[in-house]
């Protein structure tokens, strides 16, 4: 882990001169004449330390991760001493990373379960999506869900909350993701799927706002709706557990800015359409269309969704991913997300 710099404090002191009497007597002055007011101390200097910087790994440039651009964007961080570096690591390589000191923070909650659960020292501290923000689109030629079956299915990268909510999606139409469909990673960054889908090299895939808006212009067709099928948690704060116990203090300044990140969001529909707009590269138009789907997702006090964690987990223990006696508490720490929210102000 990188060291933090301090800032030095330089402190000017100023040093007040006395006179010495002199023995020639003084000018005799009026009676009435007021003394001279004594010079005021100079204020002691205060000290500004440098921000702590920490290393913050999202998977994609998604509105899945707004509440951590916009907590950047309005400086939020910055008001708890925090110095963000905001990078995009692909999901199955971050917490690999984080266990091995080279990210402070991630997101990515499928690989950080799996990991946990089999002895990694990691822990989910908050929920920032509470529903998969996806929507599933095929190409023209694909009328319904039920023409999927033998179709390659595109995903980003595998391991992460799009290949997750993708599975999840598919599941619930009713097809095995692993023998149904051939599921098929086609980039990192999001517009690389959407090309994927409407150059035919997929036919279809589960896309985040705004692509979803962009690609259903181009002509793909709207099959399903991640939240109005999946409700399970997507993405939020976890953190090495030696941090947790050690720097407890600055995790959940992590968290209250986020929670003011969110709460900015909400009540800013402009601020966020803009930021929005300039952070991906859309239009306007697309921003803002994305505005209500990801506002309804996101969770107001980043309180862990306990019970999505656990039917994940048991989701993973049946296909032998983890250990069949793995328990929450080896995943997750509910209890510094409502620490954060009470300082704040915000409650269920």
């Amino acid at each position: 882990m990188r060291p933090i710099a301090l800032l030095a404090a330089v402190g000017l002191v100023a040093a007040a001169a006395c006179s010495s009497a002199s023995p020639t007597p003084a000018p005799t002055a009026a009676p009435s004449q007021p003394a001279a007011a004594a010079p005021t101390a100079a204020a002691p200097p205060t000290t500004t330390p440098t921000p702590a910087s920490v290393r913050y790994g999202i998977a994609a440039t998604s509105l899945n991760f707004l509440p951590a651009r916009m907590a950047v964007e309005q400086g939020f961080y910055k008001q708890y001493g925090l110095d963000v570096e905001i990078l995009q690591i692909a999901a199955g390589a971050q917490s690999a990373a984080q266990v091995a000191g080279e990210l402070e923070y991630t997101t990515a909650y499928p690989p950080a379960i799996r990991i946990a659960a089999n002895g990694a020292p990691l822990r989910i501290v908050s929920t920032l999506v509470g529903a998969p923000l996806f929507v599933l689109l095929g190409r023209p030629e694909i009328a319904s869900t039920a023409d999927l079956r033998g179709k390659a299915i595109g995903i980003t990268t595998r391991g992460g909350a799009q290949d997750l909510a993708t599975r999840d999606i598919l599941t619930k139409l009713g097809y095995d993701p692993d023998t149904d469909v051939n599921i098929l990673p086609a980039g990192a960054q999001t517009p690389l799927l959407v090309d994927a889908l409407v150059n035919n090299r997929v036919q279809a895939a589960a896309l985040s706002p705004p692509w979803h808006i962009r690609a259903r212009d181009q002509g793909m067709r709207i099959l399903a709706s991640g939240p109005d099928l999946v409700k399970e948690p997507q993405n939020g704060l976890i953190v090495h557990e030696d941090r947790l116990t050690q720097q407890r203090d600055q995790v959940r300044n992590m968290i209250q800015a986020e929670i003011q990140a969110i709460r900015f969001i909400k009540e800013n529909r402009a601020a966020t359409v803009a930021v929005s707009r300039d952070w991906l590269s859309i239009s306007d138009a697309e921003a803002d269309a994305s505005y209500d789907f990801v506002v309804s997702a996101l969770v107001p006090d980043c309180a862990v969704d306990a019970e999505g964690i656990e039917a994940f987990m048991a989701a993973e223990k049946a296909d032998g991913n983890i250990p069949a006696d793995a328990r929450l508490s080896q995943v997750a720490d509910l209890t510094v997300a409502p620490e954060a929210a009470r300082v704040v102000g915000v409650s269920r």
